[in-house]
């Protein structure tokens, strides 16, 4: 019998700033576990697919992290409202000189800046987009504490230009996903079989944002549509292995929508803003009987569509 009291960790995020300093050590393959600031670091750098590479290999006994869980690299740029991307973003960076270069306005209008005295095309008026979300439950319906789940949904949220528009959509909205977790989960080191909370307030979740990189394939960029496809939960290198058992997890998503503002990324306002969508799992543990496998109650958020009604 495991001895000890629960730890909480309420109103704290997952990875605190100075995990993810960048005077912090450098992660060597083979050299000790990843910090969950270093695992960041390395998503940022080399993707996903290295971070469960890396994980794999050198993955410690402290609590696993949803893929979900993604944060600003620097404290300081979220707490003037800037997030860290291009600079310049694709959109702003220079054109030939005898190309010319679409702007959108704070006036809703995407127009056509000329040189000399040649006439400007009549700007094209930025209507209200639809922001269409689907998801669903995608992981184990049972829970052992010896074996090994994947525990997660699957989500897409795709914002549509409006009808009649010719302006590509990442030229003319900035359209960005925003994401606060909860999670109690028993790791190896517990005592007995004392489960941790984890809670993490709203941020920007990582890559969902302009300028909509799609290096990844987690971002789809085209003419009429952007869509955020995602995989919040305990899937892949972070799923539940052996000596792990989520006790309950709840992950909630907004979106937010403005007319195109040019310049770096900020979460400034105006902004139209998505009602909350929210997924959840329970699972019971019983430490009297640590090996019985227990059933996994998941609930998808479901699906809405919205009609985004942008302030001017």
């Amino acid at each position: 019998m495991r001895e000890g009291q629960e730890e909480t960790e309420a109103g704290r995020s997952l990875v605190r700033p100075s995990e993810d300093s960048a005077h912090g050590p450098r992660f060597v393959p083979g050299q000790g576990p990843m910090t969950p600031g270093q695992a960041i670091a390395l998503q940022r750098t080399a993707g996903n697919s290295a971070v469960r590479r890396a994980v794999g290999e050198n993955g410690g006994p402290g609590l696993k992290t949803p893929w979900a869980a993604r944060t600003s690299s620097k404290r300081t740029q979220d707490d003037v409202g800037i997030e860290r991307g291009e600079s310049p973003p694709q959109q702003q960076q220079r054109v030939d000189k005898e190309q010319q270069a679409t702007r959108t306005t704070r006036s809703g209008r995407a127009g056509t800046s000329v040189k000399g005295k040649e006439k400007a095309e009549e700007p094209e008026e930025i209507g209200n987009p639809t922001l269409q979300f689907t998801s669903r439950y995608v992981g184990a319906r049972t829970q052992t504490l010896a074996g090994s789940q994947e525990i997660g949904f699957e989500q897409d949220a795709t914002l549509r230009r409006a009808d009649g528009m010719t302006t590509p959509a990442a030229d003319a909205y900035d359209f960005w996903q925003e994401v606060t977790d909860e999670n109690r989960q028993i790791a190896p080191s517990a005592v007995n079989y004392r489960p941790k909370t984890t809670k993490r307030g709203w941020v920007v979740d990582g890559p969902f944002r302009p300028p909509y990189n799609t290096d990844d394939g987690t971002i789809v960029n085209a003419a009429d549509h952007i869509t955020f496809n995602d995989s919040p939960g305990f899937s892949g290198s972070m799923r539940m292995t052996n000596g792990y058992w989520l006790c309950s997890y709840e992950v909630r998503f907004r979106w937010k929508v403005r007319r195109k503002l040019g310049g770096r990324f900020t979460k400034n306002e105006p902004f139209w803003t998505s009602d909350e969508m929210v997924h959840r799992v329970d699972s019971t543990f019983d430490p009297q009987n640590p090996d019985a496998p227990a059933q996994i109650t998941a609930t998808a958020a479901g699906n809405r569509t919205w009609s985004a009604a942008l302030p001017n």
